[in-house]
């Protein structure tokens, strides 16, 4: 639990980085926008500003032109009152400058409000661009908060059932999803009958062991190890060796694959001393008469021998002694893909 709720923590931080770098770039994005959307109004008006001083400047040189002597170019200075004349030069003098100088500042006032256009489209480009890697870094840190908050919860279960001994009874941890993306992922070639899938067999495990009150899951590793990965005996829809032994040539064949994986789960049961069937007698396997068949259940040779999965080997399910740490080595391996381990 420990190991499992720090990869949590981990995951959390890094998807709250992620949140952090994808909120401010959609927040840098949106106020270049804003400030872009500002220049455009801004710009032509100090574009306006500076023509019409243009244009004040120009009016201003065609009436001193035609107030001027055009011979000497001192008709400005024609006045009685030789301070007046002076004081009549040193304006234009200065309103010439301040005029021109104004100009300027406006012409170059101009130049910077386009360069910061420019960069502000660059950075509002670039952070277009960044932004959908951003939100992606966002989706797959999420994800694997998700992945490591399942594992917590997945933890939590497991560690109880194991402590007990790994008991047959008991409920399925994994969901058919997760079952179902395991086997895929192991590099296993299932071979099922016509129109079944592999999610659709995980699914009648979960469901009939639910009913039972049997660990589906774990049937389903078991099935895994008899079958190869389902990659046998899909044909006959007998995913667990019922009624393979030894020095026999051959195993029941069930109808349909729910078939199979009922008199599965009803023998698994029936080992676990797990009390009275929820579901039917599967005719297939305890016989077709419904009497005789609840009868061989309830009177079942094995019938509580075995309430522990590692029990299950050295003459019980399979001969095989190891058969047992071979099921549960198998259910290891699910439950570490599910917990992102």
């Amino acid at each position: 639990m420990a190991a499992v709720r720090d990869r949590l923590a981990h995951a959390q931080a890094d998807a709250a980085e992620a949140q952090g770098r994808y909120a401010q770039a959609v927040a840098e994005r949106d106020q270049a926008q804003v400030q872009l959307e500002d220049l455009e109004q801004a710009i032509p008006t100090t574009r306006a500003q500076e023509a019409a001083l243009r244009t004040e400047i120009a009016n201003r040189a065609v009436v001193l032109y035609k107030n001027s002597d055009t011979s000497s170019g001192l008709g400005i200075l024609q006045t009685n009152d030789p301070m007046d004349a002076g004081r009549k030069t040193k304006f234009t003098e200065v309103a010439d400058k301040y005029y021109g100088k104004r100009v300027q500042e406006l012409h170059d006032a101009v130049d910077r409000q386009q360069h910061e256009q420019a960069d502000l489209q660059t950075k509002r480009n670039d952070l277009a661009d960044a932004i959908p890697r951003f939100e992606q870094e966002k989706a797959t840190a999420d994800e694997k908060v998700a992945k490591a908050t399942r594992g917590v919860a997945i933890a939590g279960q497991v560690e109880p059932l194991r402590a007990a001994g790994d008991p047959i009874m008991g409920p399925s941890v994994l969901t058919a999803a997760e079952m179902a993306a395991w086997l895929r992922s192991s590099g296993a070639s299932p071979r099922l009958s016509a129109g079944v899938t592999v999610e659709q067999i995980a699914q009648m495990y979960v469901d009939e062991g639910t009913a039972e009150n049997v660990r589906g899951d774990v049937a389903f590793a078991q099935a895994n190890i008899e079958t190869g990965g389902f990659s046998a005996s899909g044909s006959d829809n007998n995913f667990s060796g019922l009624g393979a032994c030894d020095g026999c040539g051959g195993q029941n064949r069930f109808p349909t694959a729910l078939d199979g994986i009922r008199a599965q789960i009803q023998l698994l049961k029936a080992y676990a001393g797990g009390g009275p069937l929820t579901n039917p007698p599967s005719p297939y396997w305890w016989g077709p008469d419904p009497t005789t068949a609840a009868n061989k259940y309830d009177n079942f040779g094995g019938k509580g021998s075995a309430p522990s999965w590692r029990q299950m080997g050295g003459g019980k399910w399979a001969s095989d002694r190891s058969y047992a740490s071979k099921v549960l080595g198998t259910y290891d391996k699910m439950i570490a893909d599910a917990e992102g381990t």
